[in-house]
């Protein structure tokens, strides 16, 4: 039985599909498998994948339907053995030393539910953008400089602010079952979710070095009821955090306050359905029960800069027509 599990969910992304690959068969740990599904994709992909069908590490799964990759990569697990598992994205990359250390990190603490590396993210050919310890530094500055195994429920209080996981890492197969896997029914920031539960219960390992490659593509976030969608998983992984931790003291201000705020543009906008803010303001109740008050205040500050620019473009008219 291999010791680690390695999955990759693929729909549609051919023209880095080969490159993904390749970056696992490279690898320097070798005792690993890697089982490739094809998520209904509709390009060559399946062309792609069967070049490497004869290596023995490699499985493949075939679906003539796309489906939430969430769904399979919790199915993907399931049919797979190793002690460790990885879920890959297919457009991502790696270093050849990334199992490698990675898994000496799970293997010398067992305490640790979770390993992952620094990662540079990079666009859609490849060219790196920066470094995601740029991200996380105002949390914590100098932690992710050096390699660290640390408190998981510590870790979660940055998790509060922003998913310092960017990109997958590896992690114990009885942690990742016993939290749940993914949660189906949540197509944003599952993962965010997934790797709260596993800190909660489990030890958090870090590689300084950069051995993850994510790619960021353009405008992937670019319409306004998917950023509301967006939004409702993040409080959910908030609110599923404040259930089992306390929150620092600059939460509120950092974290909360701005979000609210954030919301009510969304909601301005009128592009968000009613039962999704319904959602969002239900979430957002439970975290705190002085929302209302904030809303209002909110709401004031935003309208009183709308009749403010309202009453500025109001004058110029006016100062134009008097010229006339």
């Amino acid at each position: 039985m291999p010791k680690v599990s390695v999955v990759i969910i693929n729909y549609n992304y051919s023209q880095y599909l080969d490159e993904r690959i390749q970056s696992f068969l490279g690898q320097t740990y070798r005792d690993f498998e890697l089982l490739i599904i094809d998520n209904g994709s509709t390009d060559n992909s399946v062309d792609v994948i069967q070049q490497y069908t004869k290596d023995p590490r490699v499985s493949v799964k075939y679906y003539d339907e796309n489906d939430s990759p969430l769904k399979r990569w919790n199915e993907g697990v399931e049919s797979t053995q190793g002690e460790y598992v990885m879920i890959a994205a297919s457009d991502d990359s790696c270093d050849p030393r990334l199992l490698e250390r990675l898994v000496e990190k799970l293997d010398n603490h067992p305490s640790v539910g979770f390993a992952y590396s620094q990662s540079w993210e990079i666009d859609d050919r490849g060219n790196r953008l920066y470094l995601s310890k740029q991200l996380m530094d105002h949390l914590h500055p100098g932690l992710w400089d050096t390699d660290f195994v640390a408190s998981g429920r510590e870790m979660c209080q940055h998790m509060l602010f922003l998913n310092i996981i960017r990109f997958s890492g590896i992690a114990r197969r009885s942690v990742f079952v016993s939290a749940g896997k993914f949660d189906t029914q949540l197509p944003y920031e599952a993962d965010w979710l997934l790797w709260s539960k596993i800190l909660l219960v489990s030890d958090l390992a870090y590689v300084a070095e950069p051995l993850t490659f994510g790619r960021t593509h353009a405008n992937s976030l670019g319409k306004v009821v998917k950023n509301a969608s967006v939004l409702e998983g993040r409080l959910i992984v908030i609110h599923y955090l404040l259930s089992n931790i306390e929150p620092p003291e600059h939460f509120w201000e950092i974290v909360y306050v701005p979000i609210i705020a954030y919301w009510t543009r969304l909601m301005l906008s009128g592009q968000v359905p009613l039962n999704k803010n319904l959602r969002i303001y239900g979430l957002l109740r439970v975290i705190d029960p002085h929302v209302n008050y904030r809303l209002v205040e909110n709401l004031y500050r935003v309208s009183t800069k709308k009749l403010a620019l309202l009453y500025k473009i109001f004058s110029k008219k006016q100062e134009v027509s008097t010229l006339k």
